[in-house]
Protein backbone atom coordinates (compact mmCIF):
# COMPACT_ATOMS: atom_id res chain seq x y z
CA UNK A 1 0.00 0.00 0.00
CA UNK A 2 2.99 2.56 0.65
CA UNK A 3 4.60 1.69 -3.12
CA UNK A 4 1.09 2.67 -4.68
CA UNK A 5 0.55 5.97 -2.21
CA UNK A 6 4.09 7.30 -2.67
CA UNK A 7 3.55 6.20 -6.83
CA UNK A 8 0.07 8.47 -6.02
CA UNK A 9 1.84 11.39 -4.66
CA UNK A 10 4.76 11.34 -6.45
CA UNK A 11 2.79 11.70 -10.02
CA UNK A 12 0.83 14.48 -8.50
CA UNK A 13 3.45 16.69 -7.38
CA UNK A 14 5.45 16.31 -10.21
CA UNK A 15 7.34 18.87 -12.17
CA UNK A 16 4.55 20.26 -15.03
CA UNK A 17 4.33 22.70 -17.67
CA UNK A 18 1.67 25.47 -16.86
CA UNK A 19 -1.39 25.49 -19.99
CA UNK A 20 -0.28 28.72 -21.66
CA UNK A 21 -2.86 28.51 -24.41
CA UNK A 22 -5.16 29.50 -21.19
CA UNK A 23 -3.61 32.61 -20.67
CA UNK A 24 -6.53 35.67 -21.33
CA UNK A 25 -6.08 38.52 -23.31
CA UNK A 26 -6.43 40.52 -20.17
CA UNK A 27 -5.93 40.58 -16.80
CA UNK A 28 -7.21 42.90 -13.92
CA UNK A 29 -3.72 44.44 -12.38
CA UNK A 30 -3.93 46.91 -9.21
CA UNK A 31 -7.24 47.98 -9.95
CA UNK A 32 -7.20 48.43 -13.78
CA UNK A 33 -7.58 46.41 -16.82
CA UNK A 34 -4.34 45.54 -18.60
CA UNK A 35 -3.80 43.59 -21.91
CA UNK A 36 -1.45 43.06 -24.77
CA UNK A 37 -0.62 46.74 -25.45
CA UNK A 38 0.25 47.27 -21.25
CA UNK A 39 3.97 46.65 -20.78
CA UNK A 40 2.81 45.22 -17.11
CA UNK A 41 0.88 42.51 -19.45
CA UNK A 42 3.45 41.82 -21.37
CA UNK A 43 6.16 41.39 -19.12
CA UNK A 44 4.26 38.88 -16.70
CA UNK A 45 2.85 36.99 -20.10
CA UNK A 46 6.68 37.08 -20.95
CA UNK A 47 8.03 35.51 -17.58
CA UNK A 48 5.32 32.60 -18.08
CA UNK A 49 5.98 31.49 -21.26
CA UNK A 50 10.03 31.56 -20.60
CA UNK A 51 9.18 29.73 -17.37
CA UNK A 52 6.34 27.59 -18.55
CA UNK A 53 8.13 24.06 -17.11
CA UNK A 54 8.73 23.16 -13.59
CA UNK A 55 5.33 24.14 -11.89
CA UNK A 56 4.55 21.67 -9.28
CA UNK A 57 0.59 21.27 -8.32
CA UNK A 58 -0.40 23.08 -4.81
CA UNK A 59 -3.32 22.48 -2.56
CA UNK A 60 -2.09 25.30 -0.40
CA UNK A 61 -3.71 28.79 -0.17
CA UNK A 62 -1.58 31.77 -0.59
CA UNK A 63 -1.71 35.12 0.28
CA UNK A 64 -0.50 37.03 -2.69
CA UNK A 65 1.11 40.35 -2.51
CA UNK A 66 0.23 41.23 -6.46
CA UNK A 67 -2.40 39.35 -8.07
CA UNK A 68 -3.30 39.30 -11.90
CA UNK A 69 -6.51 38.20 -11.93
CA UNK A 70 -9.08 37.23 -15.35
CA UNK A 71 -12.43 34.84 -14.82
CA UNK A 72 -10.47 31.28 -15.27
CA UNK A 73 -7.13 32.41 -14.28
CA UNK A 74 -4.79 34.09 -11.96
CA UNK A 75 -1.33 34.45 -11.37
CA UNK A 76 -0.23 35.42 -7.55
CA UNK A 77 3.23 37.02 -7.14
CA UNK A 78 5.42 36.55 -3.87
CA UNK A 79 8.79 36.75 -3.11
CA UNK A 80 10.87 34.04 -4.77
CA UNK A 81 7.20 32.14 -5.50
CA UNK A 82 4.80 32.51 -8.33
CA UNK A 83 1.47 30.46 -8.05
CA UNK A 84 -1.21 30.24 -11.23
CA UNK A 85 -4.33 29.13 -10.61
CA UNK A 86 -6.35 28.37 -13.78
CA UNK A 87 -9.82 26.61 -14.81
CA UNK A 88 -9.20 23.97 -17.81
CA UNK A 89 -11.04 21.14 -18.87
CA UNK A 90 -10.24 18.84 -15.98
CA UNK A 91 -11.86 21.72 -13.21
CA UNK A 92 -9.33 24.05 -11.57
CA UNK A 93 -5.53 23.35 -11.36
CA UNK A 94 -3.39 25.78 -8.94
CA UNK A 95 0.97 25.36 -9.58
CA UNK A 96 3.57 26.85 -8.07
CA UNK A 97 7.07 27.38 -8.97
CA UNK A 98 9.80 29.20 -6.49
CA UNK A 99 12.05 31.13 -8.83
CA UNK A 100 13.63 35.01 -8.45
CA UNK A 101 11.89 36.90 -10.57
CA UNK A 102 12.04 40.61 -11.18
CA UNK A 103 7.95 40.55 -11.37
CA UNK A 104 6.30 43.86 -9.42
CA UNK A 105 5.11 43.05 -6.07
CA UNK A 106 3.63 46.93 -5.30
CA UNK A 107 1.24 48.74 -7.55
CA UNK A 108 2.92 52.07 -9.08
Amino acid sequence: MRVINSAIYLYIFREQEIDLGLIPSEFTYCGIQINRSNYVYSEIVSWLKENKEGWISSLVTFSPKQTYRANAFQVYVLENLVVVSYKSDYGYSQFIKKAEHHLSKQCQ
